[in-house]
């Protein structure tokens, strides 16, 4: 299962992190504000209606008549409906007051001369209804008191919660991406910095910063080790590049001796020649092992800089094909140029890129009969240049592995193939990658081998 981002588990996090706490204070609030406004909107209705009571009472004791008046006045006074009963009959009651709104259950414990309230659901409305008995003049006395305005007073304040809750949720989320931002920045410049290092930039090197301690040690640790690496790489390029060089004069020396071995091959032995042949052949490719690790430790150590020019790329093509072919004392193989490609130019290194067609020439011609045709094709801002030989193709395991140095492939390990250095191929892609082109092998229709090398184009000949 695919692992998700670092980034995006930390917004994840404080996203729910926010909403969750954000929720749990708002549920704690709600409860506890609903408590509060209920509780004491009770204790001011029993408070009002022990006194509304005690004006009924008087009422009923001075002046009996007069009790529906100061029913409609506790109305308006208070917004509550009163109702007044006496030996199971309802004496009056005030304005708008429904015998509805209260039980049996509260109307029987008021006349067994309990006082009692009770907050119920009437007709879709929310009431509190207060029933308080009057021994005195063997009445009771009941109040009720909507809450409606309370329960809209609730909703307000849950939609507000609930407001809040997704508002600090969207704080959280901005939270997470500051922090994820702040922390994953070092871990993309160290992946930055380690990619660039691979192609091949080994100057790279990280801002050491101050504002954070683990980040400053991760920086300085990333730049040590780079450091020594390059170091190491320095030095094992010089220890190549000495060898090297000390041995092309013994080599020389042997090439030497062994070409006025050669010039008086008719005077030796036939065991004697057999044994010159092989030393000749071994001195070849000994020899060319000395020159392709020269090379490549001057080009590893920056020795040798890339003078790179602008050059049309067809006739380049051409020029380095008939080189290589002379060298090796082979046929040149044909530039086929398709159709549409025109005349473009690339900005490459005239030795190396002679060099590249040189090795690949050569590799075609030690592994695999030859090759059959370089092909010139123009792909969007990209030329390619194939390379066809007529072998047998490099085996899908082995075609990334052929660039590597020292490898040898199944053909390479053919006794009746001719043996080569392991550095061809390897340096073929150096020189590439430093033109800022890239080589991969694959089938060739032709059922060969192809090497193809992207170049970028810089422009047209004729633009």
């Amino acid at each position: 299962m695919r692992r998700r981002s670092l980034r995006l588990r930390l917004l994840v996090t404080f996203g729910l992190g926010a909403l969750v706490l954000s929720s749990l204070f708002a549920s704690l609030t709600y409860i506890g504000v609903q408590h509060l406004l209920v509780s004491n909107r009770q204790q001011n209705d029993l408070r009002q209606t022990y006194a509304n009571a005690a004006l009924v009472r008087n009422t009923l004791y001075t002046s009996p008549p007069e009790l529906a008046n100061l029913l409609n006045s506790i109305q308006n006074a208070t917004s509550s409906s009163v109702l007044v009963q006496t030996h199971h009959q309802w004496l009056s009651r005030s304005f708008g007051a429904s015998t509805t709104d209260v039980s049996p259950t509260i109307v029987k414990t008021v006349i067994a001369g309990h006082a009692i309230e009770q907050t119920l659901l009437s007709k879709g409305r929310l009431i509190f209804v207060v029933g308080v008995p009057i021994p005195a003049v063997e009445t009771q006395f009941f109040e009720v008191f909507q809450l409606n305005s309370l329960d809209h007073t609730l909703r307000l304040l849950l939609l507000v919660l609930i407001a809040g809750a997704l508002l600090t949720s969207l704080v959280g989320i901005s939270g997470g991406l500051w922090v994820s931002r702040r922390a994953v920045r070092p871990l993309e410049e160290v992946s930055l910095a380690a990619a660039m290092i691979a192609d091949g930039a080994l100057n790279t090197r990280l801002v050491v910063t101050r504002a954070d301690r683990e980040v400053q040690r991760l920086t300085e640790s990333f730049n040590q080790m780079v450091s020594r690496l390059v170091e190491r790489l320095e030095r094992d390029a010089r220890f190549a590049s000495d060898v090297s060089h000390e041995m092309r004069s013994p080599l020389t020396t042997l090439a030497t001796t062994a070409s006025v071995l050669q010039q008086h091959r008719e005077e030796l032995s036939p065991a004697a020649r057999e044994s010159l042949d092989l030393l000749l052949a071994d001195l070849s490719i000994f020899q060319s092992l000395v020159e392709d690790l020269l090379e490549m430790a001057r080009s590893d150590a920056g020795a040798v800089p890339l003078v790179m020019e602008t050059v049309p790329a067809i006739e380049l093509v051409r020029q380095s094909a008939r080189s290589g072919a002379r060298r090796h004392g082979i046929d040149e193989p044909s530039v086929l140029v398709e159709k549409g490609t025109g005349e473009p130019l690339v900005s490459v290194d005239r030795r190396r890129f002679e060099r590249v067609i040189t090795n690949l020439i050569d590799n075609a011609h030690r592994y695999a009969q030859g090759a059959v045709a370089i092909r010139i094709a123009r792909e969007g801002r990209q030329l390619a240049i194939n390379v066809d030989d007529a072998g047998s193709g490099v085996a899908s395991e082995e075609r990334e592995q052929v660039f590597e140095r020292f490898f040898r492939g199944r053909a390479a390990h053919d006794r009746g193939i001719a043996r080569g250095t392991g550095l061809g191929l390897a340096l073929v892609r150096d020189h590439v990658r430093a033109f800022g082109g890239t080589i991969t092998v694959e089938d060739s229709p032709d059922g060969g081998a192809r090497f193809q090398i992207m170049l970028p184009v810089v422009l047209e000949e004729r633009e």
